[in-house]
């Protein structure tokens, strides 16, 4: 398909909804949730999250489709929308109990057939006792923009108990430490750990790994998980990272050197960090023209790092150190780090 046509094809899955179905479809598409197509049940915490899987059986030439499910916002708590189909996913759209979530193919790619999994749907339990998530309707459009519409009339019930009670969580030499709190909420919320005795370290210096893997585990990466890396040094990642690593590089967040070295012993420097988490942000950054950094070093900052650098202190992210400096070859220490992913997560200071 010309990729000319997909505004047009986008119009038709979200915008046109009353255009009559043609019924393109000589076998009627089967749904499911999460394996099932009729009624599932499912027992989850309070707090925890819940992948709702949708997938469809008997399809033809399915170019694109959009899915209408429907939820109980008192509770449960939409958190986002994921497809592995190729082309351009329509941002969900939540209207606080019916999430609309739609995608599409672009270019000569052909439609899908047979059977193929939709989308994950993430939802977070609010409360204990029992709800639901119902899959409410299904359109469809083929290769030749014509549109198909199924209620499948699914659904997951969901029986919800009470949140387990934390184990209270505490370090031996974070006592008066400036960035106590900071550590403990980074911990609580399980994306960083102490040492074996007790022990959380707050001003060891951080690796390009152990910052990956902290970065990783907060943003709760999902992608390239599959993929090996390629990096020359591969075998010095250590074993635990390198799904982590992966799963950064997938998402743009982290690169090898020129030398396609990955480099994971080597101490991240304040430039790497700001540039690996304005990435992760996906913010865009101000042009080279249009940069003003006020730090007494800033004509040490590398140009690689300048965009980033300027939008991480504008936006709070990162600050100097004494004297006005940035330092931008200076290393970070394990607090450091821990509170610029909070700040990053919106988390900083909340209990």
């Amino acid at each position: 398909m010309n990729t000319r046509l997909l505004p047009l094809l986008l119009s038709l899955i979200l915008l046109l909804p009353l255009l009559p179905s043609t019924g393109f479809a000589q076998e009627k598409p089967v749904f499911s949730i999460n394996g099932s197509d009729t009624i599932s049940i499912l027992d989850v915490k309070m707090g925890e999250e819940t992948a709702v899987t949708i997938e469809g059986s008997h399809l033809m030439d399915v170019f694109g489709f959009e899915l209408r499910v429907a939820y109980d916002p008192q509770k449960v708590r939409f958190l986002s929308g994921t497809t592995s189909w190729s082309g351009m996913t329509v941002p969900p759209i939540d209207r606080s109990g019916e999430v609309i979530f739609a995608h599409t193919l672009i270019g000569q790619t052909p439609g899908r057939n047979g059977e193929a999994q939709l989308a994950t749907l993430r939802f977070e339990a609010l409360v204990p006792g029992d709800t639901s998530i119902s899959l409410v309707r299904v359109k469809l459009v083929n290769s030749k923009i014509e549109s198909e519409l199924v209620e499948p009339g699914l659904e997951l019930r969901l029986s919800v108990a009470p949140e387990v009670e934390q184990p209270q969580i505490s370090f031996t030499d974070i006592n008066g430490h400036w960035a106590s709190a900071n550590i403990l909420r980074a911990a609580q919320l399980g994306w960083v750990n102490g040492y074996p005795d007790g022990t959380f370290r707050p001003q060891e210096t951080v690796t390009r790994v152990q910052f990956t893997t902290m970065l990783s585990r907060a943003l709760m990466l999902t992608g390239g998980s599959g993929q090996g890396l390629e990096f020359i040094d591969e075998d010095q990642i250590p074993a635990y990272a390198q799904t982590h690593v992966a799963q950064a590089v997938a998402a743009g967040i982290v690169q090898g050197f020129e030398d396609q070295s990955f480099r994971p012993h080597k101490r991240i420097s304040r430039s790497e960090m700001a540039v690996m988490i304005m990435r992760a942000m996906k913010q865009p950054l101000p042009e080279e023209a249009g940069i003003a950094l006020n730090y007494s070093d800033a004509e040490l900052i590398q140009p690689w790092a300048r965009p980033a650098v300027a939008a991480a202190t504008e936006r709070g992210l990162i600050k100097g150190r004494g004297n006005n400096l940035f330092v931008p070859q200076g290393e970070t220490t394990r607090a450091e780090a821990v509170t610029l992913i909070l700040r990053m997560l919106g988390e900083e200071g909340v209990s």
